[in-house]
């Protein structure tokens, strides 16, 4: 019986009984009267009691759907099916039902916003409550959980500027200096609305690598023309000069002393010309390994093994120049598939940058060290606490030519990071003014 008959009954039984108690007291039958006045008291009290039990039933759904608590279960007759309790079961079950797909979902969207290598954050932009915030970022920017926004303020003005002012719907290059590397990110801002409040979300998107990849091909691509072209040029003028020297040698030992005294200093320009042309040749020969394709000879090297050997070639130089190398490791059985001549090459080339930092310190140190990151990525280190890398000069230093040092060539560090590229890894370089610098190899897995 559903309750709507159950109340529509006991409403008829109640009237029916009334009406009896009714007819027997015009009859002046007083007990059977007081009988039925009885029954009908029961029945309304029943059915008032009834109906206030749904009130009371349906108050606490409401209130069971305001707080989202649909655990409650509402007695359901097998026999008298309760078709007002049956509809409460299936509401709350199809909530229920709904809530757990939505937190499913939730569970699924936030493990792909962990995977994916974005930064990815989301603010509330009246009180500056934070949202969401994935690991990418973290990790990117060297930042912990936070609740609010203005919590960076403190930490990373710079990064908490570039927040509160991005532009909606716009791709902006953003250069962010965290900690003691620069990051370059691509980063795009929208809002959105939900329970009545306004967020904005926030992706960065780490393009460092993608930027040095196409510097280093257009790099490349310049090396390649310009050497050739160099030497198109150059070449002709030194054999040209060295023809007319020898030919102006052979006519003074034909004149003899009838030489023109100019013939001394024509001999002397055309020597001249003659060296400077070879030298450019020697120049641009000596870029040409910048544009050429290095072939690796990979080989499964173990890492610390090889950091062991760089410590003997290169430590017999650094005592005499009173450095002090030291050689650390966190993981010494750490294998790693490279070519090792080339990366031994690379090693050497940190080395021989970080004897150049340390040697205006009063005790100069370098550390070459090997380990594994969190995520299991093996790496070297070469570090120092030298004079370290201004702001303005850490993005030039892998662009060919450029040197902070008196005779440096520029190309090592270029030439080092295609070689690591090459080896599907990575060079990352923490470096503060005045405290040091560390140039760390990331092998890829």
């Amino acid at each position: 019986m559903t309750n709507k008959n159950y109340i529509s009954v006991f409403f008829l039984l109640t009237v029916f009984c009334g009406g009896l108690a009714v007819f027997f007291y015009m009859q002046d039958h007083l007990s059977f009267t007081l009988l039925t006045l009885i029954i009908t008291l029961y029945l309304l009290y029943h059915t008032l009691t009834y109906i206030f039990k749904i009130f009371r039933d349906v108050d606490d759904f409401i209130e069971a759907v305001r707080y989202r608590d649909f655990s409650k279960k509402y007695p359901e007759n097998k026999n008298k099916k309760n078709h007002f309790y049956h509809g409460f079961n299936i509401i709350t079950d199809t909530f229920l039902l709904l809530s757990r797909e939505k937190e499913a979902q939730h569970h699924y969207l936030k493990r792909i916003l962990e995977l994916v290598d974005t930064g990815i954050l989301s603010y509330d932009t009246a009180t500056g409550e934070m949202l969401w915030m994935n690991d990418a970022l973290k990790n990117m920017f060297d930042i912990p959980s936070i609740k609010n926004i203005v919590w960076l303020k403190k930490r990373n003005k710079q990064l908490y500027d570039e927040l509160t002012n991005i532009p909606l719907g716009e791709n902006r290059l953003v250069t962010i200096n965290a900690g003691k590397q620069i990051i370059k990110t691509l980063t795009n801002a929208s809002t959105f609305q939900t329970e009545g409040k306004t967020y904005q979300l926030i992706a960065f998107h780490n393009i460092n690598a993608t930027l040095e990849e196409v510097e280093a091909g257009a790099w490349k691509g310049l090396l390649n023309v310009m050497t050739h072209e160099i030497m198109n040029s150059i070449a002709p003028v030194s054999s040209l000069s060295d023809a007319l020297k020898k030919r102006m040698e052979n006519i003074k030992k034909e004149m003899g002393e009838k030489v023109h005294p100019d013939f001394e200093d024509i001999e002397f320009a055309l020597d001249t010309i003659h060296r400077r042309s070879e030298g450019l040749l020697r120049f641009s020969d000596s870029y040409r390994s910048l544009s050429k394709t290095i072939i690796l000879e990979l080989q499964q090297v173990n890492l610390f093994e090889l950091l062991s050997s760089v410590y003997r070639l290169m430590n017999p130089s650094l005592e005499q120049k009173s450095i002090f190398l030291e050689l650390k490791t966190g993981e010494p059985s750490a294998v790693v598939n490279i070519d090792r001549n080339l990366i031994e090459q690379v090693l050497i080339n940190f080395i021989t940058n970080a004897m150049y930092a340390v040697k205006e310190k009063q005790n100069p140190h370098i550390i070459l060290y090997s380990g594994i990151t969190v995520d299991g990525d093996v790496y070297a280190t070469v570090a120092d606490n030298g004079c370290g890398i201004s702001p303005e000069n850490r993005d030039k230093i892998f662009i060919p030519f450029f040197s902070t040092k008196k005779n440096g060539s520029g190309i090592g560090l270029s030439l080092s990071r295609e070689i690591v590229n090459l080896h599907k890894g990575g060079i990352k370089i923490q470096s503060e003014e005045g405290e040091g610098s560390a140039f760390t190899i990331l092998f890829g897995k």
